[in-house]
């Protein structure tokens, strides 16, 4: 499988990132488009998680921007598509006790990149299932790699750049 994410400049557009214009308790709310190639024919449910490694420096921790699961094959993940979506979506770090968000709109969806010092690099990660989780919306990350770890076909990352 090979995954395409269109960038501008190098970088995620900032209609995803933190300078969207769409934004629901300060965060941005629009997932970016996702193009895949060469699925496998086994592949019957995609999962797809968007990690902030370069976080860890600022927070303690890799921060979790978005999770979802049990989301039928297909060879694009469209524009906006974690707000339309009526499958499981996993709580994003916003969720943390460290934070004072609390609206269920942000953290069981995308909330996109948001660097607060420097650009930083966002690990996007489709991972090809051979069927599905039956996670429950509101799963946490640890419940998605238990979930996915025996039915994974093959999983394919890319880093999506976001600047500050």
């Amino acid at each position: 499988m090979e995954i395409n994410v269109d960038l501008n400049n190098s970088y995620l557009p900032d209609k995803y990132t933190k300078y969207s214009d769409t934004k629901v308790s300060g965060q941005p709310v629009i997932s970016f488009p996702i193009e895949l190639e060469n699925i496998s024919p086994d592949t019957k449910y995609l999962a797809i998680s968007l990690i902030d490694y370069d976080a860890v420096p600022r927070t303690g921790f890799p921060f979790i921007h978005w999770l979802a699961s049990d989301i039928s094959v297909t060879e694009i993940i469209p524009e906006d598509f974690s707000r339309k979506f009526s499958g499981p979506q996993g709580k994003n770090s916003w969720y943390s006790r460290f934070y004072e968000l609390d609206d269920e709109k942000v953290i069981n969806h995308y909330a996109g990149p948001t660097p607060p010092d420097k650009p930083h690099n966002y690990t996007l990660t489709v991972y090809e299932l051979n069927s599905a989780t039956e996670l429950k919306n509101g799963f946490f990350y640890n419940e998605f790699l238990d979930a996915i770890k025996d039915k994974t076909i093959s999983q394919q990352e890319i880093k999506l750049p976001a600047k500050n």
